[in-house]
């Protein structure tokens, strides 16, 4: 009977858990794709780069507004070989181009400077990274 509890708190409980902690993550306002305009090798070309997030309207973004980018990223301890905590960092400022609903499509406004932002990779915006409306 222990050997079955064991199982099913393997096979069962354990992914649910895991499953739980990324909605709640998926739930947090986000980049959640990024889409490049096609390089024709035009000599002095610029590539646009449009980042969508998952907030909107009804978020309170409009045409214009500034979203601030934040990069959360495990930490490991070295000393003890073991994770230690999350940490989340400024990264760069998106300016919206587009706001509807629950979607917002922005452009990159400026990364954050080095002296302010810890070593990073890569050094862009990507899905995953975190938006907050500026204040």
């Amino acid at each position: 009977m222990k050997m079955k509890a064991v199982i099913f708190l393997t096979l069962i409980i354990a992914p649910l858990a895991i499953t739980l902690s990324g909605e709640a993550r998926a739930a947090d306002p986000m980049v959640y794709g990024v889409y490049r305009a096609l390089d024709m090798g035009e000599p002095g070309e610029v590539i646009r780069k449009d980042y969508f997030v998952n907030i909107g309207t009804k978020n309170g973004v409009a045409i214009g507004s500034r979203l601030e980018v934040f990069r959360r990223t495990p930490t490991y301890d070295l000393v003890n070989n073991q994770y230690h905590s999350d940490t989340t960092f400024p990264i760069a400022t998106l300016k919206v181009i587009h706001a509807e609903g629950g979607t917002a499509i922005a452009r990159l406004e400026a990364m954050k400077s080095y002296d302010k932002t810890p070593a990073i990779s890569p050094l862009t915006v990507m899905a995953g990274d975190l938006v907050q409306v500026s204040r």
